[in-house]
């Protein structure tokens, strides 16, 4: 919050972006993100792959 602000449903992809920014990730890495909805009921997932 001190650097980004209250960014809501956008949070997933800042860190996705600075974690691509960092250097860290080698090809054929995975990423999993769980996503919840605001409300806690419902939740998604995804699975990417470093390229």
């Amino acid at each position: 919050l001190g650097r980004k602000g209250n960014t809501g449903s956008a949070s997933f992809y800042i860190m996705l972006e600075e974690l691509f920014s960092s250097g860290k990730l080698r090809r054929g890495e995975r990423i999993l993100g769980m996503i919840p909805e605001s409300g806690r009921f419902s939740v998604g997932y995804v699975l990417l792959t470093v390229v």
